[in-house]
């Protein structure tokens, strides 16, 4: 099925009017943060990239940006942006911090005004939401970030996926899948999107505990050893290394972790 065209800015309360002009798109652009989810990204650019649409990696800074799985190569500054045919923020565990970044929020404002589309995965939803331009708003997010998102008094659905106007939201990474199919219906057509659709085949939801809606056991695990234990002597709370990157980072291929949790273990 493909995704009506957006709806104009009058008819949704909050939205931002965008300014890119629809003969000249530009790229979808995919914000990148310290902490964000590497794999989310990954996700995004592949399934777009293989329907040739042009994608492009920018951050405040136009430098590389850590994430759990490594380093991110940033490829554009979002300043120099002037048009783009979508924004798409992927979630993460620096979501917290980086909502408190009047720099990355700056970014993410002005760079929708220059997009017809925006798009979120998993945490990603609270930047937005931080960044004042989807106010009023129905999303889903990652249920760790649910109280980020009713906070802000958004309207929180457990759907993996959500359109609202030219808003898509996503949790988990078959969520994620789809928002990039319907964005490509989106942007070229139905044809294209039944054809991207027919080359990937979303993964099984069981294959990473971070996005079982269905079970809070990995985040409880992370986020008792991220508390530690109490050292009597000092006071201070000692973290296990070794324990939290096991389960972090199972096979070893990060070379740079950034954890930043958003919120507690209930």
């Amino acid at each position: 099925m493909t995704m009506a065209e957006p709806l104009p800015s009058s008819e949704i309360e909050g939205a931002v009017e965008p300014t890119g002009s629809p003969d000249e798109p530009g790229p979808v652009v995919i914000l990148a943060y310290d902490g964000l989810a590497a794999d989310e990204a990954s996700v995004l650019i592949e399934i777009l990239t293989a329907a040739e649409l042009d994608v492009t990696i920018a951050s405040v800074l136009a430098e590389p940006v850590t994430s759990y799985h490594g380093q991110v190569v940033v490829a554009r500054k979002a300043s120099e942006i002037d048009r783009c045919s979508a924004l798409l923020v992927p979630g993460g565990l620096g979501v917290r911090s980086t909502a408190e970044n009047p720099a990355v929020l700056r970014a993410i404002a002005e760079l929708s005004t220059k997009a017809r589309w925006l798009g979120a995965t998993s945490t990603g939803s609270v930047l937005l939401a931080a960044a004042g331009i989807i106010d009023g708003a129905r999303v889903t997010t990652h249920w760790l970030a649910g109280d980020l998102i009713t906070d802000r008094g958004l309207e929180l659905s457990d759907e993996p996926l959500v359109e609202w106007g030219r808003l898509l939201t996503a949790s988990g990474i078959v969520g994620t899948a789809d928002l990039s199919f319907r964005l490509v219906g989106a942007l070229l057509g139905h044809r294209a999107e039944s054809r991207i659709r027919s080359v990937f085949v979303p993964p099984p939801t069981d294959v990473d505990l971070r996005y079982q809606r269905s079970t809070q056991r990995w985040w409880r695990r992370l986020a008792a050893l991220l508390r530690g234990r109490a050292d009597g002597s000092s006071r201070k709370r000692v973290v296990d290394e070794d324990r939290v990157l096991a389960l972090v980072d199972p096979e070893g291929r990060a070379d740079v972790i950034v954890l930043d949790l958003v919120g507690d273990e209930r």
